[in-house]
């Protein structure tokens, strides 16, 4: 597992001040201004004579406002902005949580202000599924493009960067959250563009087939584009003030997880993760109670209080999912959230995505109660898992999976529409190496793992299923990026732990595959550390041909507990730092490896 000490190489920036005013302004039409000063609206010698210009308010009708277009006039707007913020001339003070994305902020010198637009939303607007319904929005306005990069920019963010940020786990209402407010609201539509952007550099620099190529993002497009509109979103975000504290934490959120994306593309995983701390933080006023309503179908009091509820899950998700490459993570109020989510499920899971959450509860469990009790020693001893606790998690596994089938029964008698589901593999695959990792953990007990090679074999068939169905949904892409975590830590633990070389080398075939990173995991790298693994497992006595059998390495031979960083290229070659202890003998070896 990786540490908490990732030394990713971060490229120094500072915060320059900000003294003059930014933000979008309402601005009339030259036409309007013009026509008002003279007074010429309506006279007989105006040549706009047909062109009535009155001061009204909306009718707030939808899907247009159909009063103002019916009779000629210019719409108005409504008395209030849900959605947008109007920056206010001085610049504002920030809380905590502000600051921490302030931190990232760069100093360019320069600056590309937008065009005033305003976001108007109906009260009629609700969706029983806390997202966006398209059908239910009132009227508003998008965010017009100031340039070709912009507009590219945006059209890959809207195909190609939504599609990728949630592919284990599609939520259609969620990605319409983000196209809506990546439209509508200037930090939100920077933090996109500069997602885009990088995600669109991180695509080129894999792909080969042209899949997205253009010539324009590609010839023309500065390399600190990203970073300029990275830091035109945070000084849109510090600006927000005397608006309704909901709504900016509601915007807050979207964006601490738009600027994770942004960093683990980037390569600053240390940061990416600041920026999940950061939302966990701005989200903990939201009490777990309300968060399971919100999620599992009850409606939201409110429409920003949906929104927040959506972003929260996301952020908190990220937050959990990092115990899976993190040896000291603890995900905020983990325990809270571990008992309050069970004493939901005494009877049935609702759906797919509950499961999920509660699984994911699970894994965070077991990778804490390992990692606690691996942390490397001078004599490379590793104590024993408190019992009490690995039968409680035993047994909570057990049920999970009990209730985890029912669904599937009850939903499809004949299995057939969830066997396709490419979750419903992903999650037997997941339940199963947690059961595995508990089962056959202990001190110098690395030989137990042998006795589960038929689950080992069952892991690499329904994870070559999860990556087939993940190749298919991603195209032609040569790589793809989530910031969620799916099956590539599995793989490196199948890897690590199965001693069976055929096992083995299905695992690096699935992770060649494709180039697939999964938050600060990629399939290339971890293939590159499972390799490494076997060359010292199976290279035991200076042997060419790799092992026929399990039982042909020894005890003192199998790599008992490993961590390693990966150091991505700086002023250096990128390389991997491995660290190993191995079963029953003292010492901590560590080696390097070129990339």
């Amino acid at each position: 597992m990786r540490r908490s000490e990732l030394q990713i190489l971060d490229s120094s920036r500072h915060r320059d001040r900000w003294d003059e005013r930014h933000g979008y302004q309402d601005r009339q039409s030259s036409l309007e201004k013009k026509a008002s000063q003279s007074g010429q609206f309506g006279s007989k010698t105006s040549k706009l004579t047909s062109l009535r210009i009155r001061r009204v308010k909306c009718d707030l009708s939808v899907p247009s406002c159909s009063k103002c277009f019916s009779t000629g006039r210019t719409c108005d707007g409504y008395s209030e902005m849900p959605l947008a913020f109007k920056p206010e001339e001085t610049e504002s003070e920030t809380t905590h949580d502000h600051m921490e994305i302030a931190d990232r902020a760069d100093s360019y010198g320069c600056d590309h202000p937008g065009t005033t637009i305003s976001t108007y939303e109906s009260k009629q607007w609700h969706s029983k599924y806390h997202g966006l319904i398209w059908q239910n929005l009132g009227s508003f306005m998008i965010l017009p493009v100031t340039g070709s990069t912009q507009a590219e920019a945006m059209s890959f963010f809207k195909d190609i960067s939504i599609k990728h940020l949630n592919a284990y786990r599609p939520c259609e209402p969620w990605r319409n959250t983000l196209l809506f407010f990546s439209q509508t609201v200037p930090s939100v539509r920077h933090a996109a563009i500069a997602l885009a952007l990088v995600h669109r550099n991180y695509l080129d620099r894999h792909s080969n087939d042209g899949g997205y190529e253009s010539s324009f993002l590609k010839d023309r497009l500065p390399g600190e584009a990203p970073l300029l509109h990275y830091n035109r979103a945070i000084q849109l975000l510090l600006n927000l003030e005397g608006g309704d504290s909901a709504q900016i934490t509601a915007v807050t959120l979207l964006v601490c997880y738009l600027f994770t994306c942004f960093d683990h593309l980037a390569g600053n995983d240390v940061q990416a993760l600041k920026h999940v701390r950061g939302g966990v933080a701005l989200s903990r006023n939201i009490d777990n109670a309300t968060l399971n309503n919100c999620n599992y179908g009850d409606a939201p009091s409110s429409e920003v209080h949906a929104i927040i509820c959506q972003v929260t899950k996301h952020i908190r998700r990220l937050d959990m999912q990092a115990a899976m490459f993190l040896v000291d993570w603890t995900p905020a109020n983990v325990e809270e959230t571990f008992m309050s989510h069970f004493a939901l499920i005494f009877n049935s899971f609702r759906s797919l995505d509950q499961a999920a959450d509660h699984l994911q509860i699970l894994l965070t469990q077991v990778m804490r109660l390992r990692n606690t009790e691996q942390q490397m020693s001078p004599t490379g001893v590793i104590p024993p898992l408190p019992s009490s606790l690995k039968d409680i998690v035993l047994g909570q596994l057990e049920t999970w999976s009990s209730l985890f089938e029912n669904l599937l029964q009850q939903r499809s008698p004949s299995k057939s529409d969830f066997e396709t589901d490419p979750l419903v593999s992903l999650l037997r695959l997941q339940h199963t190496i947690a059961w595995i990792l508990l089962g056959g953990y202990g001190p110098g007990r690395e030989m137990d793992y042998d006795n589960f090679l038929p689950q080992f074999q069952q892991c690499v068939a329904l994870a070559g299923k999860v990556a087939a169905a993940h190749q298919q949904y991603s195209g032609s892409a040569r790589s793809t990026f989530t910031p969620e975590i799916g099956f590539i830590p599995v793989l490196y633990i199948i890897g690590t732990k199965c001693r069976h070389p055929n096992v083995r080398r299905e695992v690096l075939s699935i992770l060649r595959r494709q180039l697939i990173q999964e938050a600060t995991w990629d399939s290339i790298t971890t293939a590159r550390v499972v390799e490494r693994v076997i060359e010292i497992e199976e290279g035991a006595a200076g042997e060419e041909q790799m092992a026929q059998y399990m039982d042909q390495i020894p005890v003192w031979q199998r790599i008992e507990a490993l961590s390693y960083i990966n150091i991505p290229r700086g002023q250096s070659a990128a390389r991997l730092d491995i660290t190993y202890t191995f079963c029953g003998r003292e010492g901590i070896h560590m080696e390097s490896i070129i990339l």
